[in-house]
């Protein structure tokens, strides 16, 4: 398959016009256009990038990664897919140790089955919890939470499906026995996030000394930032050790604040949605998340009865639109989805528009809508809006 694209993002920044030859599903060459070749499509008025990654998925489309079956995989996978979401993390947020290492094992089931599908590919499991801070628990179910000492970290990787099928951790590193869990964890290979977290900035510096790299949805469920106290955003923002999660909802955070998170972080700066099971749903729709009744409100937040937030309500490509309605470097914003959110799990073969690269391909039209989705080189068979 050969493309020529009028704009595409490369290195951050949007170039053109190019050709990029693809074969055997990954990106084989991207050279300037010149108007005269062949090419089997032809973007003329939108932009090409890579395929977006999101690394805080708990659901979308009436469907729970917790709790989902081969049917409801598939229809979150695919739908992920359409909307430009190439890559994902599925999220389990805290539950009983048992259930979450099950849902792990899941996980790891359905990477495998849907794996070569032209359908969002799974990484791995984002396990957000049980290891947090009751003081910032969010949505998240006090009772279950758990200090990550050694015997919990053993019970958690004991399994070998379950022990596989993770990829990123997120904690609380101010918990008794945090820091020497968090080397273990990051030498064993796992991205360890800052989240839910009361951590004084010292803290996080020091998490990030024994191996964090991450910070989960900047700003919510953690210690604020402060005159003379930085907490975790302060933290964060100024160690370049960490790779910042971000919520581009506009409603966990006010565009303005995302704004300042690029300005700050920059390449660091990862976009995520947090998505729900009722993301991609209609407001007052009740479903069940985390053993808990949820539903997006008026304005497609997903929340519990008392009115908590529990997370978005929306897809990642909703996600871009508001940020660029919003005024931010729509340049900014797919680097957040894309390059940033490859690099913060060292990998180049994703999130990438460069040769060498999985084929995994997005065409967005002049309003920011994916018009055209590739996978591996092979074109879905319909997007949606």
């Amino acid at each position: 398959m050969r493309l020529r694209a009028a704009r595409a993002l490369v290195g951050g920044s949007f170039v053109g016009p190019i050709v990029v030859d693809v074969a055997a599903g990954r990106i084989a060459r991207i050279r300037p256009a010149t108007g005269g070749e062949d090419v089997d499509h032809d973007i003329v008025d939108g932009v090409l990038t890579a395929g977006m990654l999101d690394l805080q998925v708990n659901g979308s489309f009436g469907v729970d990664v917790a709790a989902a079956d081969d049917a409801g995989w598939r229809s979150l996978l695919a739908g992920l897919a359409a909307r430009g979401v190439t890559v994902v993390e599925p999220t389990v947020i805290t539950a009983p140790l048992p259930d979450m290492i099950g849902a792990l094992e899941r996980v790891g089931r359905a990477r495998t089955e849907f794996a070569g599908e032209p359908v969002a590919r799974i990484l791995g499991a984002h396990l957000e919890g049980p290891f947090l801070s009751p003081a910032r628990k969010g949505a998240h179910r006090a009772a279950c939470m758990l200090a990550p000492e050694p015997a919990h970290l053993d019970t958690l990787l004991a399994r070998p499906a379950a022990r596989d099928a993770l990829r990123t951790i997120t904690l609380a590193p101010e918990l008794p026995g945090a820091l020497d869990a968090v080397r273990r964890l990051s030498g064993e290979g796992y991205v360890v996030a800052v989240g839910h977290s009361d951590a004084t900035a010292a803290q996080v510096h020091a998490a990030a000394d024994a191996g964090a790299t991450m910070t989960t949805h900047v700003f919510n469920a953690q210690r604020p930032l402060k005159p003379r106290e930085p907490g975790v955003p302060g933290a964060v923002l100024s160690d370049d050790r960490f790779f910042v999660g971000t919520i581009v909802d506009g409603q966990h955070l006010d565009p303005s604040i995302v704004s300042l998170v690029l300005a700050s972080a920059g390449r660091r700066t990862v976009a995520v949605t947090d998505a729900i099971v009722t993301a991609g749903l209609g407001a007052d729709r009740w479903c069940d998340f985390g053993g808990q009744p949820v539903a997006n409100d008026a304005r497609g937040l997903g929340r519990r009865r008392d009115g908590t937030i529990a997370g978005a309500g929306i897809v990642l490509d909703e996600g871009v639109r508001r940020m660029i309605a919003a005024g931010l470097d729509p340049a900014a914003v797919l680097s957040a989805c894309t390059e940033n959110a490859a690099r913060s799990l060292g990998r180049t073969d994703i999130g990438h528009l460069a040769e060498g690269s999985l084929a995994d391909l997005v065409q967005w039209d002049a309003d920011w809508h994916p018009s055209s989705v590739w996978i591996g080189g092979r074109a879905l068979s319909a997007t949606v809006r």
